[in-house]
Parts: structure tokens; sequence; C-alpha cells
């Protein structure tokens, strides 16, 4: 249930923005990489995959695909 304040319309528009949030977290290493300005991992590619970065992007968009599917139950 979503609270009580909060319009479908004003949850949606929190949603995409934090999709978009957290599209930005998944794709600054990959941005960064392309541009030359990434730093050559030490420790191999495994530990870039899932960096602190990353699980920030991951958890964003699933608070994301919450808000959104309370602003759906909710219209």
């Amino acid at each position: 249930m979503p609270p009580q304040n909060l319009s479908p319309q004003t949850l949606t528009i929190l949603a995409f923005a934090l999709a978009l949030a957290g599209l930005a977290c998944f794709l600054w290493p990959s941005f960064q990489r392309l541009s030359g300005r990434a730093v050559a991992p030490r420790e191999g590619a495994d530990k870039t995959i899932r960096s602190p970065l990353w699980w920030t992007g991951f958890v964003l968009t699933a608070i994301a695909l919450m808000l959104q599917r309370m602003a759906a139950g909710a219209a």
C-alpha cells in the first residue's frame, strides 16, 4: 500500500528518477573504461563487476521497481 500523501503520479516520477540513477550507477564504470579514464583493476575483472557502485545501482533499480508497482496498484 503506497504512503497516503503520495499520489500515483508522484510515485511514478520518483520511480523513474530512481531508475535513471540506478542505470547511471550501472553504466558509469563502462563509460569510464570507454573514455580511457578508468584505472585497470588490480584484482581482476570479477571484483569490478560487483563493485559498491554496481550494488548501489542494483538497489536503486529494485526500489524503483517497487515504487512503480505501488503506483500501478494505487491508480
